[in-house]
């Protein structure tokens, strides 16, 4: 349960420092008013934006969810 619970916490803490830099960067990079990146590479920035909220919690929680269960095993 503890390990469970750790994963879920670094989950939550790596969700929102990443949907944080995301949204910063999003607005900056492929906002509707921003010029800073051409038309054809605002959308594939936008969709490795959005990859990157979905997969780095998730892997901060499973290298967590490992560490902490590893330790368990010592």
């Amino acid at each position: 349960m503890r390990h469970a619970l750790l994963a879920a916490a670094a989950w939550l803490l790596s969700l929102a420092v990443t949907a944080a830099i995301a949204f910063v960067l999003a607005i900056a990079l492929v906002g509707p008013h921003s010029d800073l990146l051409p038309r054809a590479l605002q959308l594939p920035v936008g969709i490795l934006l959005w990859l990157a909220v979905l997969v780095v919690p998730a892997w901060a929680a499973a290298r967590v969810y490992r560490a902490s269960r590893a330790r368990k095993g010592r």
